[in-house]
C-alpha cells in the first residue's frame, strides 16, 4: 500500500507485512498497523475466527494485543518464505500460562488479492488456551494451483499412513516440531499429524 510522505509507517513496520505484524501489536501501534493494512483486509485465526473491515479488523487486532499483553508475550521471528502472491513467516510465542512459560510455534501467512487488498492467516495451536479452534482459516487451494513435488509426495505419503514414505521425504537428520512446540524425529510425523492434510495455498522461497 502507498503512503504519502507524512503517513509513512514508522520504521518497524517497514518491510514484509507478515514478519512485522506480531511486533506491531506487541508495541499496540493499531492505527499504524491499520493504516499498512488497508480497508479491505482480512485477518482470521483458530483462536478469535475472522475479522474483515475497517471496525472489526481494529477490533480484533485490539483483541490479540489485550491478549498477548494478559501473556506477557514475546516473539521471536524465525523464519520468512516468499512466493509470487503469498509470504509465510514462523516465529515463537513465548507467553506465561498458569504460571509457567510456553513457546509456541507460531506462522503468520499474508496473501495479496490485487488492488492493495490483503489477506493474514495465523496459525497457532489453540489447546494451551483451552480454546477450540475457530475453523479453517481460509478456503481450500483452487485445483489449478501447482503443489510442489516435495509437498505433494509428503501428503500422499501422509494420507496412505506410510512411515517409510514420510520419512523418504526428508533428509536422514531432519526434525518435525508439533503445534506445541515439541521436537521430534522425522519418524514421528505421521503419528504427530493424526488428521488428513488440506493444501490452502503455496509459497516458494525461490
Amino acid at each position: 500500500m502507498r503512503h504519502a510522505e507524512d503517513e509513512l509507517p514508522p520504521s518497524s513496520l517497514r518491510g514484509r507485512l507478515c514478519e512485522v505484524f506480531f511486533s506491531a501489536l506487541l508495541t499496540e501501534m493499531i492505527d499504524p498497523l491499520m493504516r499498512r493494512l488497508g480497508d479491505k483486509a482480512e485477518l482470521s485465526d483458530p483462536l478469535f475466527g475472522t475479522a474483515t473491515g475497517l471496525s472489526p479488523l481494529k477490533d480484533r487486532l485490539i483483541e490479540w494485543t489485550r491478549f498477548l499483553s494478559d501473556h506477557d508475550a514475546r516473539y521471536d521471528r524465525t523464519i520468512t518464505v516468499v512466493g509470487a502472491d503469498r509470504d509465510v513467516t514462523e516465529g515463537t510465542l513465548e507467553l506465561r500460562l498458569d504460571g509457567h512459560t510456553r513457546t509456541l510455534p507460531i506462522a503468520l501467512l499474508m496473501e495479496r488479492r490485487g488492488q492493495r487488498e490483503v489477506a493474514l492467516r495465523a496459525f497457532v495451536a489453540t489447546s494451551p488456551f483451552a480454546k477450540d479452534a475457530k475453523g479453517p482459516t481460509s478456503g481450500e487451494a483452487s485445483s489449478s494451483m501447482v503443489v510442489p513435488s516435495f509437498a505433494s509426495d509428503l501428503l500422499a505419503a501422509l494420507a496412505k499412513r506410510d512411515a517409510s514414505a514420510v520419512e523418504a521425504c526428508f533428509e536422514q537428520e531432519s526434525g518435525v516440531r508439533d503445534a506445541l512446540g515439541n521436537e521430534h524425529a522425522r519418524g514421528a510425523t505421521v503419528s504427530i499429524l493424526t488428521k488428513p492434510l488440506t493444501v490452502r495455498g503455496v509459497a516458494d522461497n525461490g
